[in-house]
């Protein structure tokens, strides 16, 4: 009896194949991975993670602790194709960035893109010392209004600019007019929906 269970595992692992991840195009199509399946529709919704410094080979400034998470939506081959899921700072990252007698001002924005994709995005900005209510209600206004008017961007343009550094470099020039900062960072970018794409007859 034993030997006919060993056999059935192995004629199982037989038959799955490995399937290359991909990074979207706007990531260079990088490979981020491999994934076993015995069917390519198995491989359709599987989730990757990687960090920016894996994906770009630059480890400087805070790379190692940005982390990407990409889903897979199209196989051809033995390749799997994949698209932006989610994009957040590492806990061990943000909890770094705490210190006694400051403030951590966090929001959450939902906006849409000029091309319809909808979104959530998590600023948040630490400042120098401790400061008053009103003074982080100022802040976060600030920093909302600097994030609500990227709604003109594209998905993928919005994407760059939080990835990279330029919204919240924005966001932290803006937010020093009110209280000293020390730092500024998007935390967390989720994809709540994508635009519907008309399928042509062909």
């Amino acid at each position: 009896m034993a030997r006919k269970k060993v056999a059935r595992v192995k004629d199982k692992w037989a038959t799955k194949k490995w399937f290359t991840l991909l990074a979207p195009e706007y990531f260079g199509m990088a490979e981020v991975g491999e994934t076993p399946a015995s069917d390519p529709e198995l491989v359709i919704g599987r989730t990757v993670e990687t960090t920016l410094a894996d994906l770009t080979g630059d480890a400087s400034n805070q790379n190692p602790y940005k982390k990407l998470v990409f889903k897979v939506h199209k196989v051809a081959g033995e390749k799997a194709y994949t698209k932006f899921h989610r994009f957040e700072l590492m806990r061990e990252y943000l909890n770094s960035l705490v210190r006694r007698r400051t403030s951590k001002i966090e929001d959450v924005i939902d906006l849409q893109t000029a091309d319809g994709y909808k979104i959530r995005v998590k600023p948040v900005v630490f400042t120098v010392k401790r400061c008053k209510s009103s003074q982080k209600r100022a802040i976060r206004a600030i920093s909302r209004q600097i994030v609500e008017s990227k709604s003109s961007l594209n998905f993928v343009q919005f994407l760059q600019e939080c990835v990279l550094g330029k919204i919240p470099s924005e966001i932290y020039k803006g937010a020093k007019k009110i209280y000293p900062i020390r730092r500024v960072e998007i935390r967390k970018i989720e994809l709540l929906s994508e635009p519907r794409t008309e399928v042509v007859a062909g």
